[in-house]
């Protein structure tokens, strides 16, 4: 446990030093690489690992911290956290079950998390034992006494406080001597003591100290026989009778039945015929996004029905849940087209760029939802797991804010498609440095003096904020390239 106590108090040191009071830039990269390894090291000189396979989810992890030293887009360098640590507790229970059913993983990563604090007592003792202050070279007598002064010093600290505001309160002159030394103490204490320092490094000490305890209790738990709290984690037994769940199943397919109908003969048949048209996929893409949601979650509710079922009802339910599927895979085309067309008509903004995302994802989720009908013993969850972590790394990588500002450009360039095009600036100078390339060629090429004037105004704020260089572990490539963008106008 030796090893245990003085990694952790290095990582918390390395934690301190990397990130406190600093930007995130290539600091994350610096900081997982080394506490994944080490990570590693304890599974395997343990004997935890039960499933190689696992390790597959560093990759991720890896990619998703590299992203800090590459774009600036603060949805992601939050979420990516969140993600990071989600994903980072589902490599570890992955790593030490042999089978295990990805449904359940949610309840096991609250108790990975919270169970350490059951150990806080005895990582205490862990550091007691690695670093013993008996060791001290100080005679028991003289110890003790030097504790007690320190124990009076604390305790006359508040005393102190309340009489001295009592006498302050009744005497002036008494007041104003002691203003007089309290400006003096301050005054020369400013030349003697960097007080901002002093709190930094208190504050430092403070997380290093707690940070420390939680990785030790963390490992403790970690290497324990029972790292999260044994409950019954069977599958959720839900019990309709068929024919009610058949019944659902074939009135929605002659509604998806009609719909779709509409949609291919009206929506897709007049794209790029009148520009106007966008008006009518306005308010239709979140509403059909809500759709494929709940027919996801009824094929997973009519699959996993475990009521007694003759070999007919079941077919049948497997033939409607994949006429479902079918159906949504249109529905989920026919939002794709709506957003695209409202896109090209108003602008390209965050939330619309994600959903495009959010669709393409529940398009791909289609296929293992399909196998999932037709083999009742398979599971989807963990497929799903697995696309939506690689959908969301490529999201990272995509550099949405660049893509926006491209889009949102080009757009308003286009005019011989699209007539009376305006150009939301607040909404591209939001792209910050990661869509820098598009805002500065829109400041070249635009004869609007307004919009030169204001993107003008917006470039030299943005060139006195990049002004002051990074740190070595601020270090990011996109604000290494606005400078030299910047340099070259």
């Amino acid at each position: 446990m030796k090893v245990a106590v003085i990694a952790s108090l290095l990582f918390s040191i390395l934690a301190t030093i990397l990130f406190f009071g600093q930007k995130l830039g290539i600091s994350v990269i610096l900081f997982l690489l080394p506490f994944i390894l080490f990570t590693i090291y304890l599974l395997e000189k343990h004997r935890k690992v039960k499933n190689r396979k696992a390790y597959l989810l560093i990759f991720p992890i890896l990619l998703l911290g590299a992203t800090y030293g590459i774009y600036q887009d603060i949805l992601f360098q939050v979420t990516n956290i969140i993600i990071m640590l989600i994903t980072y507790n589902i490599m570890l229970i992955w790593t030490m079950q042999k089978n295990y059913q990805f449904e359940f993983f949610a309840r096991r990563i609250i108790h990975l998390i919270s169970k350490p604090f059951n150990y806080i007592n005895k990582s205490c003792n862990f550091i007691g034992k690695v670093f013993p202050t008996n060791k001290i070279n100080i005679s028991s007598n003289k110890w003790k006494v030097f504790k007690q002064i320190i124990l009076g010093i604390a305790i006359s600290i508040p005393i102190l406080i309340v009489v001295v505001t009592l006498l302050s309160s009744a005497d002036n002159i008494f007041a104003r001597e002691i203003r007089g030394i309290l400006n003096f103490i301050l005054q020369k204490g400013a030349y003697l003591v960097d007080y901002e320092f002093c709190i930094s490094l208190v504050i430092k000490i403070m997380l290093t100290i707690a940070l420390t305890i939680y990785l030790i209790s963390f490992i403790i738990n970690l290497l324990s026989k029972n790292p999260w709290k044994k409950q019954q984690e069977n599958s959720i037994n839900i019990q309709i009778e068929t024919i009610i769940l058949n019944t659902i199943a074939t009135i929605l397919n002659i509604v998806y039945f009609i719909f779709c109908k509409i949609q291919i003969t009206s929506l897709f048949e007049n794209i790029g015929k009148n520009i106007s048209y966008a008006n009518y996929a306005r308010e239709g893409f979140f509403q059909l996004m809500a759709v494929s949601i709940i027919n996801f979650a009824f094929i997973i509710i009519t699959t996993k029905n475990t009521n007694k079922s003759s070999k007919w009802q079941i077919y049948y339910r497997k033939v409607m849940n994949i006429i479902i599927a079918i159906a949504t895979v249109i529905i989920l085309i026919s939002a794709f087209v709506r957003m695209n067309l409202y896109s090209k008509a108003y602008g390209y903004t965050y939330l619309r760029i994600l959903v495009y995302f959010a669709l393409i994802t529940e398009l791909i989720l289609i296929i293992p939802t399909i196998v999932y009908i037709i083999k009742n013993k398979f599971s989807p969850w963990k497929y799903y797991f697995v696309i939506i972590l690689a959908v969301y790394t490529i999201m990272n990588y995509s550099n949405i804010s660049g893509i926006i500002a491209r889009k949102n450009v080009e757009r308003y360039f286009n005019q011989n498609n699209l007539q009376n095009v305006e150009i939301d600036l607040y909404y591209l100078r939001r792209t910050k440095t990661d869509g820098l390339d598009y805002v500065i060629k829109l400041y070249k090429e635009t004869t609007d003096p307004r919009i030169k004037e204001n993107l003008e105004s917006y470039l030299r704020n943005l060139d006195t904020k990049l002004s002051e260089p990074d740190n070595f572990v601020e270090w990011n490539y996109s604000r290494y390239k606005a400078r030299k963008l910047l340099k070259e106008i």
